[in-house]
């Protein structure tokens, strides 16, 4: 059987104490902080001291187009990620998720490149002397380019894909990331949206509903991460304040919301394991 989770950037509480209680009450036993939950060590150790297990921690990308520069801004990104491997070793924190990129077209001047592939493998090798491995995400289309880059030129144990199935589908529909990259699956993100991303660099689509409340095929999601014999967590990664209309969840108590959230994830985490059985 599956462990599920869920993030905690979820608006399910007034600050990230309350947001992990209300997580601890409602039965998940992961959770994936991330930078935007509050100072990060503060957070991780209170997450434990609620008996709560970090998986993953989601790294804070707000730079992460730096990693193709050269100069001060790549210096800064690069060393805030070795600091933030340490940390993550010193919590024994499994494993990093990062952004290959961030954002608008002004911040994704540079295509990715050799200097960016060796700024990555000096902070894996941090990462790997701290336990730590790092999973690159798939955000939206132009990003996807950096992502494959990282990973075709990143031959480690150390260094794979999380996959998220809400910009999969959203901003990448005909393309099946998980054929080429299925084994090097190290975390998942699931969540749904509407499909009706039309061009550019617009976020505003990216509704993390829960899984079947969209129009993703999340039968085929359950599939191909069947077909990739993935394992680990079936981790949550939702906003009960959607990006944007419809707002389909204002009106949900949270503890409502939450056990909600807590019997998709055992669906999906079903339907995975039934299309194991029958392949």
């Amino acid at each position: 059987m599956f462990e599920i989770g869920i993030s905690s950037n979820n608006e399910c509480g007034k600050d990230y104490k309350e947001i992990l209680q209300n997580i601890k009450d409602a039965g998940f036993e992961n959770v994936m902080l991330s930078a935007k939950s509050g100072k990060m060590e503060e957070v991780i150790e209170y997450a434990y001291s609620l008996g709560l297990k970090i998986p993953y921690f989601h790294v804070d990308y707000k730079d992460a187009s730096d990693l193709w520069v050269k100069g001060k801004s790549n210096a800064r990104y690069v060393n805030y990620l070795k600091s933030t491997m340490e940390t993550l070793g010193k919590y024994e924190i499994p494993i990093a998720i990062i952004h290959a990129t961030m954002g608008e077209a002004s911040l994704l001047a540079l295509p990715p490149n050799k200097h960016g592939v060796d700024c990555m493998k000096e902070v894996l090798q941090v990462a790997e002397r701290n336990n730590v491995k790092i999973a690159v995400e798939n955000c939206d289309k132009p990003n996807f380019r950096s992502v494959a880059y990282l990973l075709d030129h990143i031959d480690s144990k150390s260094f794979g894909f999380c996959y998220d199935a809400g910009h999969h589908n959203l901003y990448l529909p005909k393309k099946n990331l998980l054929k080429k990259y299925g084994n090097r699956v190290m975390a998942i993100h699931l969540h749904d949206n509407l499909m009706d991303w039309k061009v550019g660099y617009d976020y505003s689509r990216d509704m993390h509903y829960l899984p079947f409340d969209g129009k993703i095929n999340y039968e085929k999601v359950c599939k191909n991460l069947a077909k990739a014999n993935y394992n680990g967590i079936i981790m949550l990664e939702l906003h009960k304040k959607s990006m944007n209309t419809p707002y389909i969840y204002d009106d949900m108590a949270i503890e409502d919301f939450l056990k909600l959230a807590k019997s998709r994830a055992k669906l999906v985490g079903n339907k995975i394991q039934g299309y194991k059985q029958h392949r």
